[in-house]
């Protein structure tokens, strides 16, 4: 018997960038959220997209972060407290892809709470795709 392997081409990575998990409100406005649960354990997820062009990045780790608040928010938390993300960009011949490692700390908070914040150090994410053009 014959085993025919099809050859693919395996995904080249690009870059991969990691922000560590960092508080997403400053002293004073956790002090203005009543907390009344927060996580044992920080959530995570991974999410992959197909990219048309280096700008899809930044809304990529945008999305991934409104995703994983979805099911922080499905488990009864609704704000995340602390975030970080590891985001991979790979290629194979043209096409593109990201991988989006998001995590957070979920919190239960009640009353008003604070608008809220994009995902931290997209400056970083900013200049690596400024250096894609």
């Amino acid at each position: 018997m014959k085993w025919f392997h099809r050859t693919t081409e395996p995904w080249e990575i690009v870059e991969r960038r990691t922000v560590e998990a960092v508080p997403m409100y400053a002293e004073d406005e956790l002090e203005e959220i009543d907390v009344v649960r927060v996580a044992d354990v920080p959530m995570g997820g991974t999410y992959v997209f197909d990219l048309r062009k280096g700008a899809d990045l930044r809304r990529a780790v945008v999305f991934a972060r409104q995703q994983l608040l979805q099911e922080a928010l499905a488990k009864n938390y609704n704000v995340l407290l602390t975030e970080g993300y590891t985001f991979t960009h790979m290629r194979k011949g043209k096409r593109h892809r990201a991988e989006v490692r998001y995590i957070a700390r979920p919190a239960h908070a009640l009353g008003k709470l604070p608008p809220t914040p994009q995902p931290p150090f997209m400056a970083v994410l900013d200049l690596y795709v400024s250096q894609l053009a």
